[in-house]
């Protein structure tokens, strides 16, 4: 069983909670490299009762599943995503987007300055020493 990290307990205490039962093969599938960062598949479900991010894994989409507490009205649910990931990765918010799927459940996200290798960790649940 994993354990959950003092930031991702803080985080969970703060309304997010970032779920460790993906495993770490099955992430990559959802994450592209670009020459500026990364590109992550995201399949997400807007006005859920709590924040997690991510939720689950589609298999067929080779997507990452979250669920979003705000609706999908006026990019609301997109920003939540947007700053969720932020949080994840340590980052401003500046530096996440939603490249694709404005308006739809499926979305590619885009984020600025973090490579594969990093984003997987940190999708995962894993320790990250920074030096």
């Amino acid at each position: 069983m994993s354990f959950i990290s003092a930031r991702q307990q803080a985080l969970s205490r703060s309304g997010c909670l970032f779920l460790l039962m993906i495993g770490p093969h099955r992430i990559r599938e959802a994450i592209d490299p670009h020459p500026r960062g990364v590109l992550i598949r995201f399949e997400v479900a807007p006005g859920s009762t709590s924040l997690l991010v991510p939720s689950g894994f589609n298999p067929w989409r080779k997507a990452l599943e979250a669920k979003l507490t705000e609706r999908p009205t006026k990019g609301k649910a997109n920003r939540e995503l947007e700053r969720a990931l932020a949080d994840l990765f340590e980052i401003s918010a500046d530096r996440v987007q939603v490249a694709a799927g404005q308006k739809s459940s499926r979305k590619l996200v885009f984020v600025l300055g973090v490579d594969a290798d990093e984003a997987e960790r940190r999708l995962a649940g894993e320790e990250i020493s920074i030096p």
